[in-house]
């Protein structure tokens, strides 16, 4: 039997063991029955996702399945979770990808980006990732990968890069998502849970932070995210082709024949217009994912697109392994499973300053790989206005050591919805990203110590004021 086959079998044996354990062991008194169930389907599902024992779908219908039979949570419930809006997003997000991929709209953005970032397959990477994080900035990051995917994905299928295989192809998805997932934690513009951890400290503490005040703390640590991000990805899938030449001509040929923009590449234009302009300026009143459908049926409104090209094109399987995870992460923390786990750790380890940081920031990036980073800074934000009460820490910084990591998810495809979207390509590969995630992971939790110890203190913001 080949090693790499035995350690995932080892892995779901405990993953199982683990299961039954949790089950049936008597429930500590601070965690509803409830709670132990929920926790015992996460380990038994984490075990087959990270090890892709089963298809990821696959996996995840079985966690909806066994939410209601172990009554964690009611049918009605269970189901209704499941129709979570980040699964709206995601599939009115590749409804537009697939437009852009057919009407051949797509093929024109991707030979502008290699003309712009020359045709070195690293420079390629980079361009992607730096597009990917700066576009963050600005709109959701969500949006981002939402918007790159198609242009990416044209690319890929130009140099007939092969799905699992292509280190090129690894690199190109992977620069997408973690470049959108960098990027989203900068400005409050990139993801809801900056905005929810300031709302936390302003109600806790009658104190905010501004937009630019944001930004001036975070946009070091981005930088410093993003040249590791280059490095991990670059150095782990080292490219086969010496230049992405052969595409660019092949892209250049058949814009060519294509000509000048069709009829539905311009109202295609229109409707990505519409759509780009209320994701960056009306996301406080209507909701992207509700963009996102609108600009998925305006495809049929105005005729671009049949049924059955989105059909083709749309990965059905990374939807199901979404909303999966989903009804897995509410109910993990709507029983209080999930603050039950950060409470046990806090609780038993002495929290000096570098400790704090380091827990505090593990802690929330873990929450944040299982359930939404939303509920991740949610749920460990008091906790940690609690213990830096007692610590006398500056709760200003505290929302920042939270927020900041807290967006940051590397390792699984449910942990953010740029992950979710770079794997319904099919060119990455679940256990490769994972374990480079868990170091990425691992140097982020390094990076917003160094940036609270180093940075912070230089322009006016102390941990112990």
């Amino acid at each position: 039997m080949h090693i790499k086959d035995l350690k995932k079998k080892i892995i779901v044996l405990i993953g199982i063991i683990s299961f039954f354990a949790l089950l049936l062991m008597p429930n500590p008194a601070d965690l509803s029955v409830e709670g132990q169930r929920a926790l015992a389907v996460f380990v038994l599902s984490l075990s087959l996702w990270v090890t892709n024992f089963l298809p990821l779908a696959i996996t995840s219908l079985m966690g909806i399945a066994l939410i209601p039979l172990l009554h964690i949570m009611s049918l009605e419930t269970t189901y209704a979770t499941f129709g979570n809006n980040a699964i709206f997003f995601i599939l009115g997000a590749l409804m537009l990808a697939a437009s852009l991929y057919k009407t051949g709209l797509g093929t024109r953005l991707a030979y502008k980006l290699i003309t712009y970032f020359d045709h070195k397959p690293r420079r390629i990477s980079v361009g992607i990732l730096l597009s990917s994080a700066v576009l963050s900035f600005i709109m959701p990051e969500h949006a981002v990968a939402a918007m790159l995917f198609p242009i990416v994905f044209e690319i890929a299928e130009t140099l007939e890069l092969k799905p699992l295989e292509s280190n090129f192809g690894k690199s190109l998805f992977l620069s997408m998502a973690w470049g959108a997932v960098i990027g989203g934690i900068t400005t409050f513009l990139g993801g809801a849970r900056n905005l929810l951890a300031v709302g936390i400290l302003q109600k806790n503490y009658g104190l905010s932070i501004g937009f630019f005040e944001w930004m001036k703390y975070s946009l070091p640590y981005t930088i410093f995210l993003l040249i590791a991000a280059y490095f991990m990805i670059t150095r782990t899938f080292p490219s086969e082709i010496e230049t992405v030449g052969p595409a660019f001509d092949k892209l250049k040929g058949k814009i060519e024949n294509m000509g000048d923009l069709s009829f539905d590449e311009k109202k295609l234009v229109f409707v990505f217009i519409a759509v780009i302009s209320s994701w960056i300026f009306l996301s406080g009143q209507v909701d992207i994912s509700v963009t996102a459908i609108l600009g998925g049926v305006m495809i049929f409104v105005l005729d671009i697109l049949d049924w059955k090209d989105i059909e083709e094109y749309i990965n059905w399987g990374v939807i199901l392994m979404y909303g999966g995870a989903i009804v897995i992460a509410t109910a993990l923390t709507d029983t209080g499973a999930a603050k039950w786990i950060a409470d046990q750790v806090f609780s038993v380890i002495p929290l000096t300053p570098i400790v704090f940081i380091f827990l505090f920031a593990l802690v929330t990036k873990l929450l944040t790989e299982g359930v939404s980073n939303v509920a991740a800074v949610a749920i460990v934000i008091p906790l940690a206005f609690s213990v830096g009460q007692v610590l006398g820490f500056n709760p200003v910084a505290i929302t920042l050591l939270i927020a900041l990591p807290g967006g940051l998810a590397f390792s699984l495809p449910m942990g953010a919805p740029p992950n979710a979207i770079a794997f319904s390509s099919g060119y990455l590969d679940l256990a490769e990203v994972f374990k480079l995630g868990l170091w990425m992971n691992l140097i982020s939790i390094i990076g917003i110590y160094l940036v609270s110890k180093l940075y912070w203190p230089l322009v006016g913001l102390e941990l112990i004021p």
